[in-house]
């Protein structure tokens, strides 16, 4: 559960809403302490208390503790003594403003700024906006200063007693402020608007795993919940360097549990009004719930995990992270932009689905600016494999592009082709699905180093990927899974680009390609929907190893 504390606290950190298991109440300690000269409270864990519920009692940040007691996220221990500083005991309390303490000055109230404030906090307070404020007040472009008094546009529910309230946790407030002048078109930096980020937690499962846990039994986390705290993993990693780069986020976090009633009830309760981007759920039914909803209200909704072209069919708000098979080998067509040096030959066995395989990749060379006609084409149903010997050149490289997924006659073919190898210099591209091939042997995929398209790959040898990676281990003790670097990818991906999407709509994406850590970025339109990422990484054998292709 080391790793599930540390997903926990991350909620609380970065999450604007989170739905999670109720706490045992935390009675405050009247027992304190002076170290280095600063008073503590020192709290005693007490059974079914954890970090959120203790937070909330002394109305602490979460990271103010885990900053004064180090290991808190490896887990609370019953009997362990927390250190909670004295004078940051009540900075996340709800504030309360009535209209007797405010001063008028004209249209305006007369405001003294407190610690720990945002002028996003602000501005929901007192039912205006920033630009409004920094309208009010051009001393702000050089920040806004504790103790110090600012003019706020009058309330328009003025002479009612108002409450601001503050998030407990939640994703800092980061805004550039700059003077806006009323003509000018209002851009503030870092303000990306709402998503939801929809994921199969099973929150209340692993309270309950752990609720019943005895202390000599090993941690667990629920197992159907590892696809879904993984993606997240990566996502609050990926928000922590948007962060550090003045983007800021609203991100409400909704455990779907995998239940599409729980998703149609949402719907009906009005849950999911008011969102810019949906990111998951993450598997079939309960997606269509949501995305039928998100057409409905024109919402971008975003799918990490389904292959299935349907999912963008009739839905001009829909995007697919996965490419098809067909964009796959469109990309491997481009691929091959520098083969007017080398012996090409594209070979297939005349079934039904292979013509669309050419069709798309003799497209993806037109793109590239390659003729087709360099490419000939060998159906291998109407002739003999000798035929296809006799065309090899023995003096130049030679592409031979496989394009058949039919398992059992590329591996009889690849073993034929083995014979030939002492004469001529083979190398071979294939469709992604020959990833999933269990008779063709390793020696095969090595030996003609085989390059295939791929939704996804890492490469360990990069170093942003080595960087990822130590932070994963660091916050939550243990290895990034596939799913974790998805999640990392696509909040970066879309949470940089979320301002223009709202400012010019869904079809910007179509402008950006990007390269994450795991995935490639290029979105198009569908002809009759919503927008497929056409991306994917090519890869290839050598050594037994498989790499980016360089060549």
């Amino acid at each position: 559960m080391l790793r599930f504390n540390a997903i926990l606290l991350a909620f609380f950190l970065f999450s604007g809403h989170v739905l999670l298991a109720q706490e045992m109440e935390v009675v405050k300690s009247d027992s304190v302490a002076k170290i280095e000269g600063q008073l503590y409270s020192i709290h005693v864990v007490q059974p079914k208390q954890t970090l959120f519920s203790i937070a909330k009692a002394y109305e602490v940040k979460l990271s103010r503790i885990a900053f004064d007691n180090p290991g808190v996220l490896d887990g609370l221990k019953l009997g362990q003594a927390l250190k909670i500083l004295k004078s940051a005991q009540g900075e996340t309390k709800p504030v309360e403003v009535s209209n007797e303490a405010l001063e008028l000055d004209g249209e305006y109230v007369l405001y003294k700024v407190p610690k720990q404030q945002t002028l996003y906090a602000i501005s929901k307070e007192y039912n205006t906006t920033v630009s409004a404020i920094l309208d009010a007040n051009p001393e702000l472009s050089d920040g806004l200063k504790v103790g110090s008094t600012i003019r706020i546009p009058v309330p328009k529910m003025l002479g009612e007693k108002q409450t601001a309230k503050v998030e407990m946790v939640g994703l800092p407030d980061i805004i550039k402020n700059e003077v806006v002048r009323p003509t000018e078109r209002v851009v503030v930096p870092g303000k990306m608007g709402r998503i939801a980020l929809m994921l199969p937690l099973y929150l209340t499962e692993n309270d309950t795993l752990e609720a019943n846990r005895l202390p000599e039994q090993p941690e667990k986390v629920y197992e159907r919940s590892e696809i879904g705290l993984a993606f997240y993993e990566g996502f609050l990693l990926a928000l922590d360097t948007l962060k550090k780069r003045g983007f800021e986020a609203d991100v409400t976090v909704i455990d779907t549990e995998n239940r599409p009633w729980k998703m149609q009830q949402m719907i009906k309760k009005g849950e999911l009004e008011n969102y810019d981007l949906i990111i998951g759920p993450l598997y079939g039914k309960v997606f269509d719930e949501v995305s039928k909803y998100a057409y409905e209200n024109c919402i971008p909704i975003v799918s990490p995990t389904l292959k299935n072209d349907q999912i963008v069919t009739s839905n001009d708000y829909a995007l697919k992270l996965i490419p098809s098979e067909e964009a796959m080998v469109f990309s491997l067509g481009e691929y091959m932009f520098q083969s007017d040096s080398t012996n090409n030959i594209i070979v297939h066995y005349g079934a039904a689905g292979e013509e669309n395989l050419i069709w798309n990749f003799r497209k993806g060379l037109e793109a590239s600016g390659m003729k087709p006609a360099h490419f000939p084409i060998v159906d291998l149903s109407k002739t003999t494999r000798d035929s296809l010997r006799l065309r090899l050149s023995l003096t130049r490289r030679n592409n031979v592009v496989l394009l058949s997924t039919n398992e059992v006659k590329m591996a009889s073919l690849m073993r034929g082709m083995s014979n030939w190898v002492e004469d001529a210099y083979i190398v071979t591209y294939a469709p992604n699905a020959w990833q999933g091939f269990k008779n063709v042997e390793m020696d095969y995929f090595d030996m003609f180093r085989v390059h295939m398209p791929t939704p996804f790959h890492v490469d360990y040898n990069n170093l942003e990927v080595q960087y990822f990676v130590q932070k994963y281990r660091q916050v939550y003790k243990s290895e990034p899974s596939t799913f974790a670097f998805r999640g990392y990818d696509l909040a970066y991906h879309l949470i940089q680009n979320l301002a223009d999407i709202n400012a010019n709509g869904l079809d910007f994406l179509q402008q950006v390609v990007e390269t994450g850590l795991q995935s490639n970025f290029r979105w198009k339109r569908t002809a009759n929907g919503g927008l497929e990422n056409s991306a994917p990484k090519i890869v290839d054998y050598t050594n037994y190893e498989l790499k980016i292709a360089t060549d």
